[in-house]
C-alpha cells in the first residue's frame, strides 16, 4: 500500500456515500465534519496495513530467535529481544495513534502541501519496510552460516531505530499543522 493509497481511500470513501449523506454533505457544517472523519478514517486505514506489515516482520523475527536459540546462539538472545521489543514499539506506536491525529482531522481547512507531507511521511515508512525485509533477510543467512549475526543484528537495530524517529517526526508534522 503506498501513501498515496490514504487519498484512494478518501476518494472511495467518497464515491460510496449513499444520496442521502450526499444530500446532508452540501449542508453548511456538515460537509467538512464529513470529510474530516473520511481523512481520519483513511488515515487509520493506512497505518493499520502498515502495523499489519510490521506485524508479519516481528513473527519472521520471533521464529529467527528461536532458530537462533536452537542453533545455540543464546548469546545472542537479549540481542534479539531488545529488537523484537523496538518493532513491537513502533508497531505499537503506530496502532495507537489514531486519536491522538484528531487534532489535525479536526481542521475546518488543512494545505494540500500539509496533507502531502505527511504523505511523504508514510511512504518513506512503507519504503522502509523493504529494508527491513532486506535486514531480516541478512540476519536469517547470518543465523545459518552462524557468521555475521552481531553486524547483522547491529544493522537491524539501527533500521528500526530510524523507523521510530521517521513516525516520531511524522507526528511532529502533524502536532505542528494542528498546533
Amino acid at each position: 500500500m503506498s501513501a498515496t493509497s490514504n487519498f484512494d481511500s478518501l476518494d472511495r470513501a467518497k464515491d460510496e456515500m449513499g444520496s442521502i449523506e450526499r444530500f446532508l454533505s452540501k449542508l453548511p457544517g456538515i460537509k467538512g465534519y464529513r470529510e474530516k472523519e473520511m481523512r481520519r478514517d483513511a488515515d487509520k486505514q493506512l497505518r493499520d496495513a502498515l502495523a499489519r506489515r510490521l506485524e508479519a516482520r516481528r513473527r519472521k523475527l520471533t521464529g529467527l530467535q528461536s532458530d537462533l536459540l536452537s542453533s545455540g546462539g543464546i548469546l545472542w538472545l537479549d540481542d534479539v529481544e531488545r529488537i523484537v521489543g523496538r518493532l513491537q514499539l513502533l508497531i505499537d506506536r503506530i496502532k495507537t495513534a489514531a486519536y491522538g491525529y484528531a487534532p489535525l482531522w479536526a481542521l475546518n481547512r488543512v494545505r494540500e502541501d500539509d496533507l502531502q507531507r505527511i504523505a511523504d511521511f508514510d511512504q518513506a515508512l512503507f519504503d522502509e519496510v523493504v529494508r527491513l525485509d532486506e535486514a531480516l533477510a541478512n540476519l536469517e543467512q547470518a543465523v545459518q552460516a552462524n557468521d555475521g549475526i552481531k553486524a547483522a543484528l547491529q544493522s537491524l537495530g539501527d533500521l528500526l531505530n530510524g523507523l521510530n524517529d521517521t513516525f516520531s517526526r511524522r507526528a511532529d508534522v502533524i502536532q505542528n499543522i494542528s498546533g
